[in-house]
């Protein structure tokens, strides 16, 4: 009677901790403002550029207890050229670079994600859990790009269709609650598109601070659990 009191002890305790411990497969949705850094994406310094939507949509695939494989596909508009001076969009025409542009940026990404605080056997759950991670992706940035021409008598804008696709390397950090009955999840997520090689916005100047183009987002996550599907 002992040992079966035990057996059910330590399956009820084992039960426990499982509950505790698991984190299934998920499904996310994001939306939120974003940006682009750029040559002709605005005076980032005066807080002058423009801001834009994205959306996502995410599957997360649970590796270990801290460690998931997330998959990333998304859409941004992005814009530029409004905050741009006179005098550099002259610069751009001299170098024949366009000084603005309109357009959407396509792109999709895998990554692992390390979780800092997961739920574990023996310790008090934490009530806001916090991620990371790097990885790899490519983008396809769809623009019509506008360029300033200079003549003899001043100069024309010239408006004409244009599109650069490349790898990049996205870094997210995000955070996140459970709802109670453990299935959903409510949470931010900032994240770095980062392009060291292609052009998001068409301008290779390269006279910043940080060469690479890097697309900036900043969205609001909701995501549910696959484990019933």
């Amino acid at each position: 009677m002992k040992f079966l009191a035990v057996c059910v002890l330590s399956l009820g305790l084992t039960t426990s901790i499982f509950a505790q411990t698991e984190r299934f497969d998920r499904l996310g949705f994001g939306i939120g403002p974003a940006k682009v850094y750029g040559d002709n994406t605005g005076r980032h310094r005066e807080f002058k550029f423009e801001i834009y939507p994205v959306a996502t949509i995410d599957y997360s695939k649970k590796i270990t207890p801290f460690i998931d494989l997330k998959a990333t596909i998304g859409w941004q508009i992005i814009s530029g050229g409004r905050f741009i001076s006179d005098p550099i969009r002259n610069t751009f025409a001299e170098a024949n670079l366009p000084y603005g542009f309109k357009g959407s940026l396509f792109f999709g990404d895998i990554m692992p994600i390390y979780h800092f605080n997961p739920d574990q056997s023996g310790y008090i759950p934490s009530t806001i859990k916090v991620y990371s991670g790097i990885g790899l992706g490519y983008f396809y940035s769809n623009r019509t790009d506008k360029k300033r021409i200079i003549t003899d008598s001043g100069y024309i804008n010239e408006s004409y269709s244009a599109s650069d696709s490349h790898m990049y390397i996205p870094y997210r950090l995000g955070i996140f609650k459970t709802t109670k009955d453990t299935s959903r999840e409510i949470g931010l997520e900032a994240t770095f598109l980062i392009s060291p090689f292609g052009e998001i916005e068409g301008n290779d100047y390269k006279n910043r601070v940080i060469n690479s183009d890097i697309a900036m987002q900043f969205q609001f996550y909701y995501r549910i659990s696959l484990s019933n599907y």
